[in-house]
This record gives structure tokens, sequence and C-alpha cells, in this order.
């Protein structure tokens, strides 16, 4: 009788395999975390790094110029030579407000989620800079940049402007430029307002659809803030107090008036909810700023 040899498979079972492919799957997604970890790192320490040697050359430039100020504009900026195109972030801003007192700048950089920013009164931190979309908010230059064409009567003391409306839906507004450029964005808007009627309306508007924050307090400061989503068939975009009412008018009184693009600032899907940018906007004097102001995360 003829006994045959038998043969040998070396080949892996299927529970072999599941137990290789799983270690894998194991050690590569270590490798990821690891790697996303180190990266994440390296660009936080490339944020700071290059913040803080820019506002050396900021304060530098300050000093040598004739006026004391600061470069006026991220173009002015760059072309000193104080801050430098970066390509690898997803955000770069800078700008300066030469007529507070003092004379003020703000610079930030934003990759992904992560944000910082510097400033002329503090050193590089996690934060951001807010940028004030209108202008004269606080009535400095008295009703300069608003039209208050739908009111009987306006004037400014101490920052603060009082009117009267001539006919219904009638109020103070301005329009902010570049509309186009805040299609799909979320914008917050806010303002110190004061108004004896429920139906004194905090307004944006971007010509097909508005945002409204109501007076609750009536005959009483409070502040009025919303954060409305502009649509991508946007025709106009401007913020407006508006009186509602169609007889029986009173004064209403305004103070510090500011309009943020939150998605620029903060990134898609990133965006604060009103009651955070409520919050962050509490680290600034009087709840307002005037061109740009940076706030800590």
């Amino acid at each position: 009788m003829v006994f045959k040899k038998q043969s040998y498979n070396p080949a892996f079972t299927i529970v072999e395999l599941l137990v290789v492919i799983v270690v894998i799957g194991v050690l590569a997604a270590i490798t990821i975390v690891s790697y996303t970890g180190i990266t994440s790192k390296a660009a936080i320490a490339t944020m700071q790094s290059d913040l803080s040697n820019a506002s050396q050359k900021i304060s530098l430039y300050q000093v040598s110029d004739p006026d004391s100020n600061y470069p006026a504009d991220q173009a002015a900026a760059i072309a000193a030579d104080v801050i430098k195109p970066n390509s690898s972030m997803d955000y770069v801003y800078y700008g300066a407000d030469n007529t507070s007192s003092p004379k003020y700048y703000c610079y930030m950089y934003r990759k992904g989620t992560e944000t910082y920013a510097v400033d002329s009164t503090s050193a590089v931190s996690k934060g951001v800079c807010l940028q004030n979309l209108v202008t004269n908010g606080d009535f400095r230059d008295g009703v300069s940049g608003w039209n208050t064409s739908s009111t009987s009567v306006s004037s400014v003391n101490n920052n603060e402007l009082s009117f009267i409306v001539a006919s219904k839906y009638g109020g103070v507004f301005q329009y902010i430029p570049n509309y186009a450029n805040y299609k799909l964005h979320k914008l917050y808007y806010s303002a110190y307002v004061k108004a004896d009627s429920p139906i004194v309306y905090l307004i944006l508007n971007d010509g097909t659809a508005q945002g409204l924050a109501v007076s609750t307090s009536l005959g009483l400061y409070q502040t009025l803030s919303n954060v409305f989503s502009i649509s991508s068939s946007a025709t106009s975009l401007y913020t407006r107090l508006q009186d509602s009412r169609s007889s029986g008018w009173t004064t209403n009184y305004i103070k510090y008036w500011t309009t943020i693009d939150l998605t620029t600032i903060f990134g898609i899907g990133n965006e604060p909810t009103q009651a955070q940018m409520d919050m962050l906007i509490t680290q600034l004097p009087n709840n307002w700023f005037n061109i740009t102001a940076k706030v800590n995360l």
C-alpha cells in the first residue's frame, strides 16, 4: 500500500486575515491621529511665531512714522514689509484704527478652526480680530454715513443718536458696501437701543429677507443683537433701526452699532451663535468697537 504525503497549505485563514486587517487599521488610525496632532501643533507654532515677529515690526513702524500711525490697512502693512502674505493660512487679517486714542491695530491668522491674534494692547493668544462693517457706529462724526431722510428729528450727543420718524417704517439706516461678498455668510449685528414700543426693530436686510432684533425693555437701554444668514440671492445689504408704528411716534435712541461677518472670520460651519457673540463682545468697552478689535477665545 502506498501512502501519499499530505500537502501543507501555508495560506492564512479568514480569521487570521481579519486580525491582520484590524491591526493594520488600528496602527493606521494611530499614525493619522499622531500626524494630525503634529501638523496642527506645527501650524499653531508657525502662527504664533509669525504674529509675534510681526507685532515687533508693526510697533517699530509706528515709532518711526511721523504721525505715530500704524499701517492703515493690510495692503499698506504688506507694502511696508511689516506683515507678509501667507498662502498657507485659510484667512489672514490686519486692520488698524489711527483715529482712536490710543491708536490701535489687530492682526490674526486662521488655519482650519485654529485662530490666533495679536494687537497693540496684548500678546499673541488664541483669539480673533473682529471687523465692524458699519462706519461711524458710535456717531462720533454726527450722522455722517447714516441715512436719516425718513426722520423728522435727529441729533447726536455723547455718542447717542436720537430721532423721531416722519412716517411708518421710518428709521435710520446705513448700506454696507460690496454686499455680494457676504452671500451665504452669517452676520452678527448689534446696537445699544432705547425705545418705548415693542415694534421698534434693529434690522439687517439683504434685499430678499431680513433679521429682526426686538425691543423688550421698553423705555430702557438694552443691547439688541441677532445673527442673520445672507441669501445667495441678496441684492443689497443694510442695517436699520426701524419704527414700525403708524402714528404716535416718540423719540428713539441708539448707540454703538456693530455688524460683523462671522463666516469670514471664523470659517464656514464654525460661526458663533448669537449668545456666544454676545459674550465675546462683552470683552470690549461698551460692547463695541470702531474698526477692529481683538477678542480672546
